[in-house]
């Protein structure tokens, strides 16, 4: 029989892998490959555009409103079976859309996409990986969010092979079914509230730090070490708590502009085809810049690393700018700006941690959910309402830059301000 410690760092790495069933799975194969079904609803059923993706801007809202209440569940209840009771959920009403041929239809699948969103998209990856390691949290979260871009990566061209193959409809219901049966049994298998409720320690536990009576050699109790945090009602009146909300609203604000780059190129004298090929390079990017990103927040911390990922960000998408009919530099700038648009899976969650501690983290995360669900469904509108009005992306370009740069500076200012609601040493 293998130690406390020894068991609670395997079932930490298999929490992993029940994230990416519930999180990484959904997410990557369904949630990002919503595109390639718009133009074949819309041609089938003569919808407009608007109509046919109102159901994302749906799905936001809903979350935002839920968010809170997904946290509380999260805290009170079993994860492993609200999350798996979420992931049937979810990948049941994908499958139904598939035979869906009215509006209202797909408009209620944004209800039932926004309710379980709440939990499965932003909040329950951080608040289980945050339960089960004390150390290299950023690492453990930073490959749920490549392994969601991987899967993007892979789900976008099978999806669309199989819609000219065999047509939207049954492309739709076999990504919904593999989805639906991956991310339940993953939940299922190997999703856990945390390490104290199986007698174990999280990832990185100083063995020594237990009480002498706990250390025994062989046994398999352990004694939790005591979670240290801000309170719900410190959290709310400190305006730490509402700097945090405000950076992840910047990094998915940032990070959503990369939908404007295609249109982008295709206005100017870069062309379509380099719009396809940033998109390309900014996944790709991303992926690496996630790992990198989860590396550093564990050996440097979250100040450094935040401060790095936004610089990322604008350093690259001002290249991207002055990089006029230079595709070169072009394409170096979205090489770069993958640093920031990997910040928002990475940064935000390992930002909450640093600023408000474990304690209640599920509670005081969720509110950072919503503001980022706010801010999904609001970055659409701003930068479409941008260049309705100047007739380019110009003032796109530099909002963005101009966010980043204000998150660099607002990191360590939201760090030093939460934590002096909860810490006497101020660190």
């Amino acid at each position: 029989m293998g130690t406390a410690r020894t068991k609670g760092a395997v079932w930490a790495w298999l929490v992993v892998i029940g994230c990416i069933g519930f999180y990484s799975i959904p997410t990557g194969i369904i949630g990002n490959t919503s595109g390639i079904f718009v133009a074949p609803v819309m041609d089938q059923f003569g919808w407009t555009q608007t109509d046919t993706t109102m159901y994302r801007t749906i799905q936001p809202l809903v979350a935002a409103v839920c968010a809170p209440i997904a946290g509380k569940l999260m805290e009170k209840h079993n994860p492993r079976w609200i999350l798996a009771a979420v992931s049937a959920a979810f990948g049941l009403a994908s499958l139904a859309s598939a035979y869906a041929t009215e509006l209202w239809q797909w408009n209620l699948y944004g209800v039932v996409f926004g309710v379980t969103s709440a939990f499965f998209m932003y909040l329950a990856a951080p608040v289980l990986i945050n339960a089960w390691f004390k150390k290299g949290a950023g690492l453990a979260i930073s490959i749920t969010a490549a392994v969601l871009s991987v899967l993007a990566a892979v789900a976008s061209p099978v999806g669309q092979e199989l819609i000219n193959q065999f047509g939207w409809q049954t492309a739709r219901a076999v990504l919904s079914a593999v989805t639906t049966v991956l991310s339940v049994a993953l939940t299922v298998a190997f999703v856990r509230k945390s390490p104290s409720v199986m007698g174990l320690m999280p990832f990185g536990a100083d063995e020594k730090a237990r009480p002498a009576a706990a250390r025994v050699d062989g046994a398999d109790a352990a004694t939790p070490e005591a979670e240290e945090g801000a309170t719900v009602a410190q959290a709310i009146k400190s305006p730490g708590l509402y700097l945090l909300i405000l950076v992840a609203c910047i990094f998915v604000m940032c990070a959503a502009f990369f939908q404007q780059i295609p249109a982008f190129c295709s206005h100017g004298a870069l062309g379509a085809s380099a719009g396809a090929m940033a998109v390309s390079i900014i996944m790709v990017g991303g992926v690496v810049f996630k790992l990198l990103l989860g590396a550093l927040n564990d050996k440097i911390g979250v100040k450094f690393t935040g401060i790095i990922a936004a610089s990322c960000g604008a350093v690259g998408i001002l290249l991207a700018y002055i990089a006029g009919s230079n595709i070169a530099l072009f394409y170096a700038g979205m090489v770069i700006f993958g640093g920031g648009y990997a910040g928002l899976t990475v940064i935000a969650p390992m930002l909450a941690r640093a600023a408000f501690g474990s304690l209640n983290y599920s509670q005081i995360y969720s509110w950072v959910s919503t503001g980022i669900f706010i801010a999904t469904a609001v970055s659409f509108l701003v930068y479409g309402m941008i260049y309705d009005t100047t007739g380019s992306f110009d003032w796109c370009f530099i909002l963005v830059i101009a966010l980043y740069v204000l998150a660099v500076v607002l990191v360590p200012v939201t760090l030093a301000l939460s934590r002096a609601t909860w810490r006497s040493d101020g660190k």
